[in-house]
């Protein structure tokens, strides 16, 4: 067999056994070389990446002989890599002037605190805020967090951008923890982390998001990206640069987090961002109808402010929804359109909720646990009660969900997966009287009908 192809097949069945960010990080770094004397060789971009893929080396033997129907030994060596030509074009120039060449931001240019609407839910993070662009390093690290959609991207890129402002030289950069760990991952594969570390370190104010995603590669050990970013930290913390970092979660909440880490990032100030009340809803959504140029009665404005209380990107998807409906339908927009949209979105909100509760049902008449319905298990009985339920889902009209969206509530199937239940449950209920009845009280007893 084409050493290539039986790699992908391998990858294939990994991908299914193994977390989403490890097999991207470490999986996708690996290349067949050969199989000589019933030994596969492989080479790693580094002995990281070896040492991690090496972990699962018995499961992968396994699978390569149910593929082969041979036995075949898995043999990991490290590639070399060849560093002296990005050593020499990093010394062209001198160490001061490498330093003060400019870098990507990464800062969107349209978060700035004047457009930042500050609410009870959010004026101690925007005090904190105001706070570290007057005098750097009062708060450091600056710790926000709180649910998606509340504004902390905006106010952590607004103060970017307000430093830079007030002193274009200095050295800021915004990045998510995924795109650190993914930089981390391709520098020490190419030989370049002296490089990776010269540049992160030399930074005057370092904003990083998405600090949840840390959980997927943290608790490693040493020479992993929780190791680089640690001494990173520490490096910025000692040179009395700025560190603000945004989070769903509280740092106790973090998942893998060292206890090392979780106390440099409770040294600072930690400071949580909430859902904006009624009176935040409506001067927000204010500002979006002026900056959009949308012609909004303030009562209108007032009943979203009231129906909506989740958060901020709901209220401006729904306005950015209303303004293009009215423009590509030539309406105007009225109480009765708003009404309308949204309710149409509390009854699909309503129907999700009632799928949860019909896939718990089915999950407790057949003894399968909803993790497993959820899962990518093949065992006979649990594929039959997940197909079971993807066909009631989708036979009742009243919860109206479309193939993607039943997909979705079993951990994200392909729409083309819940069309093969279906007919599977279809055709089994044409075929076998006895489980057309079960089916019928099943039915019945979920649905009421």
């Amino acid at each position: 067999m084409d050493v290539v192809k039986l790699w992908e097949k391998v990858k294939k069945i990994m991908k299914r056994k193994i977390n989403e960010g490890e097999f991207e990080l470490f999986f996708e770094n690996v290349k067949a070389v050969k199989i000589e004397d019933n030994v596969f060789t492989l080479t790693c971009n580094s002995k990281l990446i070896k040492e991690s893929v090496e972990k699962y080396k018995s499961q992968m033997e396994e699978i390569v002989e149910i593929v082969t129907d041979e036995e075949i030994k898995m043999n990991f060596e490290v590639k070399k890599q060849d560093v002296m030509l990005y050593k020499s074009e990093t010394h062209r120039f001198p160490k001061q002037a490498r330093e003060k060449a400019p870098i990507h931001t990464g800062l969107n240019p349209k978060h700035r605190l004047d457009n930042f609407v500050v609410g009870e839910n959010s004026r101690l993070a925007y005090n904190a805020c105001l706070a570290v662009v007057k005098n750097p390093t009062v708060y450091n690290p600056l710790f926000i967090f709180g649910s998606s959609g509340l504004g902390k991207t905006h106010l952590m890129q607004a103060v970017g951008n307000t430093i830079l402002e007030k002193d274009p030289t200095k050295r800021v950069y915004y990045s998510t923890s995924e795109e650190f760990a993914n930089e981390f991952f391709k520098v020490l594969n190419s030989g370049r982390i002296q490089h990776f570390r010269d540049t992160f370190r030399a930074l005057d104010v370092l904003l990083l998001d998405d600090i949840q995603f840390f959980e997927k590669v943290f608790g490693r050990g040493e020479g992993t990206v929780e190791e680089e970013f640690f001494h990173t930290f520490n490096k910025l913390q000692e040179l009395g640069k700025q560190i603000i970092m945004i989070s769903d979660k509280s740092p106790k909440e973090i998942k893998n987090l060292s206890k090392r880490l979780e106390s440099r990032f409770l040294s600072g100030l930690t400071v949580e961002i909430q859902s904006p009340g009624y009176e935040t809803r409506m001067m927000i959504l204010k500002n979006m109808a002026e900056a959009q140029g949308i012609e909004i009665d303030d009562s209108i404005l007032e009943y979203i402010s009231d129906s909506l209380n989740t958060n901020v990107r709901e209220l401006e998807g729904t306005l950015t929804n209303l303004n293009a409906r009215a423009k590509l339908l030539n309406e105007q927009i009225t109480l009765e359109l708003v009404q309308e949209m949204l309710m149409h979105n509390v009854k699909r909100e309503q129907s999700k909720m009632t799928a949860q509760k019909v896939i718990e049902m089915i999950s407790a008449h057949y003894s399968v646990s909803v993790t497993d319905m959820k899962s990518k298990k093949r065992q006979k009985k649990i594929v039959e009660t997940r197909q079971t339920a993807m066909y009631l889902l989708k036979n009742n009209d009243d919860l109206d969900l479309s193939l993607t969206a039943i997909g979705g509530l079993f951990g994200g199937k392909d729409h083309s997966t819940v069309i093969s239940s279906i007919r599977k449950i279809d055709k089994k209920i044409k075929e076998d009287i006895v489980f057309k009845k079960e089916i019928d009280t099943l039915n019945k007893k979920i649905f009421k009908v």
